[in-house]
């Protein structure tokens, strides 16, 4: 499986609901999550290995590397919901992609599994404090 130096993925909805997920595995396993959906829920956090291992399966399983070089922008539509993915691997691959009220196969699927992979490390943390 794939090893994962840093991960970002923010979507943005048009009734002002955000998510921004991140990982970063350069310098040991840090994890962030910023959530609004009318109240603010933030984590930073350095979670154990196995955090890594599932993102890593998620990113797998929907094969994010189709998403590489996918950039769509609907212009006509102002109220649209947007995101931007980024992903760079520990042996040199990147995968861009972003848009605008448009989606790359298979989004809305890889959106779920990354909402609930990384609500399931926010709950766990929120719990532990």
């Amino acid at each position: 499986m794939k090893e994962w130096k840093s991960f970002s993925f923010r979507y943005g909805r048009n009734d002002g609901q955000m998510a921004w997920y991140r990982l970063d595995d350069e310098k040991g396993l840090n994890i962030g999550i910023d959530l609004y959906d009318g109240e603010e829920h933030s984590l930073r956090c350095e979670p154990e290995r196995i955090w890594a291992d599932r993102l890593a399966e998620v990113l797998e399983k929907h094969q994010a590397e189709k998403w590489d070089r996918f950039y769509d922008i609907e212009t006509c539509i102002c109220a649209g919901d947007s995101w931007v993915f980024h992903a760079y691997a520990k042996d040199g691959q990147e995968i861009h992609a972003m848009g605008h009220s448009k989606y790359p196969e298979g989004f809305r699927e890889m959106k779920a599994a990354l909402d609930e992979l990384f609500l399931a490390l926010l709950a766990e943390y929120e719990t532990a404090e």
